[in-house]
Parts: C-alpha cells; structure tokens; sequence
C-alpha cells in the first residue's frame, strides 16, 4: 500500500518506468527459471495453474517444451527492451544532444 502512495507522490514518468520495469523483467525471469530449471519451474506451473503437464524426471520431451517456452519468454522480453530502446530512449537522448 505504501509503495503505491509513493509512485503516486513522484508523478506519472515513476509509474511509466515502474509499468515498463515489469513488462521487461517478469517475462526474463520466468524465462530463466524454465530454462534453467525446467522439471521445478513445469511443476511449479502445473501446481499453480493445473493447465501445464506435471514433469517427471525421465519426461525428456515435457523438459525441451518448457526450456522451448523458456527461450520464447526470454526472446519476447528481449524484444520488449529492443522496441522500448528504440521508441522512448534514443529519441529523448538524441533530443538531448541536440540540445
């Protein structure tokens, strides 16, 4: 609750770096874990949301589907950053060294 006070104290830019910092950060995250730990994460996701199959540990092809979806989550974040480099910061730093 305190947290939402203050990004509303500090203004609107706040909010928008706080949105863009979670768009970018929760797809790299998740991704990481399902690459890293494919078995854990794919309980974790069936556990949680019971639409994911459960892993056993000799289930190789349930393994490559989740590091699969791993490596799309890091790749959707990466482009996130690319189109977000590209549409915000480097128009407002060329702005800036224009000045």
């Amino acid at each position: 609750m305190e947290l939402a006070t203050v990004f509303q104290a500090r203004g609107a830019f706040l909010q928008l770096l706080l949105i863009y910092a979670i768009i970018c950060t929760v797809p790299l995250g998740l991704g990481t874990y399902l690459l890293i730990a494919p078995r854990r994460a794919g309980n974790f996701l069936n556990d949680a949301f019971a639409i994911f199959p459960h892993v056993e540990p000799q289930e190789h092809l349930k393994k490559v589907f989740y590091r699969a979806l791993g490596a799309g989550l890091v790749l959707v974040s990466a482009f996130y950053i690319h189109q977000i480099y590209l549409n915000i910061a480097a128009p407002v730093a060329h702005f800036l060294r224009s000045r």
